[in-house]
């Protein structure tokens, strides 16, 4: 398969900051790819662009070929009901329910499918996680963690092609960590296509097929994740180092790469 997405000379400029300065990357269809690099390097941003959330300045933004910000309304809303973004903050809406928050984008992408439908299928993925008690609680109830997993579900209850997340994990302690985590590896094995920006280590080792590296609004580096973990660029190594050094639990040789071929005078 070839690219879902596409981002073609994509720059961005968001409060006097060049965010994206000339990014061209692809994300391949059926794979996980992970975002990294260091903070305020444009992650999030290239996911929202990715996702057709924010316009670009120029350059273009493709699904499946075609520019997204051309698209007719009919096309674009085709798009978003195949693709799910989890937000870094959950973004829920706080004068609704937990119920009310998950089906909302049933309604507003599905307005054909029967409300006993909709409801089942709601209450089937609190069921999944153990929250179909919560089920009438707005989200100032609920913990951090619970909050978490209610946009990661809300993301999914369409059951989307394609699934952006920005830190799904984020602030949150090892066993909710652990309950997310195998929801997303989950949804890997039902063949989606995943973008994530993540620094789960954890997540990180048993999610990502391809990496994308960041830095200062542009990509340095982007390709297989054994591929680009062993790229001679010493700045893509550094970030690596960085950014996955506690990943070496996970992934026993790839400290041991990132120290390969390296002068006396860059360890």
């Amino acid at each position: 398969m070839g690219d879902i997405v596409a981002l073609e000379d994509v720059r961005l400029t968001l409060g006097g900051f060049e965010a994206l300065r000339g990014v061209s990357v692809g994300f391949a269809e059926g794979k996980s790819t992970v975002i990294m690099g260091p903070s305020g390097c444009g992650k999030s941003t290239l996911l929202k662009v990715a996702a057709g959330l924010i316009p670009p300045d120029s350059g273009r933004v493709c699904f499946r070929g075609r520019d997204i910000f051309q698209m007719s309304e009919r096309a674009l809303l085709g798009m978003r009901r195949q693709n799910g973004f989890v937000f870094q903050d959950g973004a829920l809406w706080e004068n609704k329910s937990l119920f009310e928050n998950l089906a909302l984008p049933l309604q507003v992408h599905f307005p054909e499918v029967p409300a006993a439908d909709r409801s089942r299928r709601v209450i089937r993925a609190l069921e999944r996680v153990g929250l179909e008690e919560s089920a009438s609680e707005r989200p100032a109830a609920l913990s951090g963690g619970e909050k978490k997993i209610a946009a990661l579900l809300r993301a999914l209850v369409t059951e989307p092609i394609l699934l952006f997340m920005d830190e799904p994990t984020l602030s949150v302690d090892f066993a909710m960590t652990g309950r997310i985590n195998q929801i997303i590896r989950d949804q890997k094995g039902r063949g989606s296509t995943i973008i994530a920006v993540t620094h789960d280590a954890q997540l990180t080792a048993s999610l990502a097929d391809r990496l994308v590296v960041m830095e200062a609004g542009e990509v340095l580096a982007s390709g297989d994740f054994d591929e680009v973990k062993r790229s001679p660029h010493a700045r893509v190594r550094a970030i690596l180092s960085e950014v996955l050094k506690d990943i070496a639990s996970y992934d026993t040789d790839l400290l041991e790469l990132l120290d390969q071929d390296q002068e006396p005078g860059e360890r």
